[in-house]
């Protein structure tokens, strides 16, 4: 109780093996299942890493086009999770959906099969309806209409297209594509432990699930992004950022988005990110974000 009190969490502490993800922090290395996390930003998709998580290997073209479709047909959420995230329009988002991903076990029959076939056909539902539940969310909250996926696109399109109501060109497609690979896993931090300890007492992968995103909305955790986009939102120029650096520093506070618990170097994820954010920066107009947060760096 005392690490947890005083932020230590894990920290030296071995509470499992993994053959799924592998760290090392002084050198910043970050892989997945024995391939380079720059390997796989530069040549993968986010449905093949999928394959490669769950399955150990890269799928075939014809097992990547059956992920495919079977993703694209678990796409629609039931109406009634529709109606629910429609009735909390004024909600945290991270709140919506963890209360939205705890329903879904109460439109799926299979809920509480442990079979291995039953839980990898949740798994599947799981990830593709968590992200019809995020745009869902963001298009009733902003008063816009939900729009139906397009089973030709891929994840990353599909997600896009039916947040923005725009088909994505290919770079802004590649750029998103790669942010889930960059995120797709990252060895037992707290959420995936919060998921596991679920797991472990044979609850079901909807609870299991639910209790990861209650821990990932934590500001320790997941919550730290929200922070970061909060500061850049708020600064008027690059300067300013500048400022408001040096003065948290000098009280010894925390700045969010900088530094983890994990590396002694720089974040491998961090090297694709950073370029991404200065082309997406370019072609959306809004560079300053980038220029801000480069400023700050």
């Amino acid at each position: 109780m005392s690490s947890s009190l005083t932020g230590a969490g894990l920290e030296g502490v071995v509470a499992g093996e993994s053959e799924i993800c592998y760290i090392d922090g002084y050198a910043g290395v970050l892989s997945y299942r024995g391939y380079n996390i720059h390997t796989l930003a530069d040549n993968a998709t986010f449905e093949e890493v999928i394959s490669l998580l769950w399955t150990g290997s890269l799928p075939r073209r014809a097992e990547l086009e059956q992920l495919k479709r079977d993703l694209a047909a678990n796409r629609p959420i039931p109406r009634a999770i529709a109606d629910f995230l429609g009735s909390v329009s004024k909600a945290a988002p991270m709140d919506v959906l963890r209360t939205a991903v705890s329903m879904l076990s109460l439109h799926d029959p299979e809920a509480n099969d442990m079979s291995p076939a039953a839980n990898a056909r949740k798994a599947m539902k799981l990830i593709a309806q968590t992200a019809t539940i995020v745009t869902t969310f963001d298009r009733l909250r902003n008063g816009r209409e939900i729009l139906d996926g397009d089973p030709n696109l891929s994840f990353a399109a599909n997600f896009l297209y039916t947040l923005t109501g725009k088909r994505p060109d290919e770079i802004m497609e590649r750029a998103f594509d790669v942010a889930l690979i960059l995120h797709a896993d990252h060895e037992l931090n707290a959420s995936t432990f919060a998921a596991r300890v679920t797991a472990a007492t044979l609850s079901d992968i909807y609870s299991a699930a639910t209790s990861a995103i209650g821990a990932l909305k934590g500001p320790l955790h997941g919550g730290a992004n929200q922070d970061v986009i909060q500061w850049l939102l708020q600064m008027p120029d690059e300067e300013a950022a500048a400022d408001r650096v040096r003065n948290t520093l000098s009280r010894k506070v925390k700045i969010p988005g900088f530094g983890h618990r994990v590396y002694r170097t720089e974040d491998p994820r961090a090297t694709h990110l950073r370029v991404l954010s200065e082309e997406l920066g370019k072609r959306t107009g809004q560079e300053k974000l980038y220029l801000i947060s480069h400023r700050m760096e």
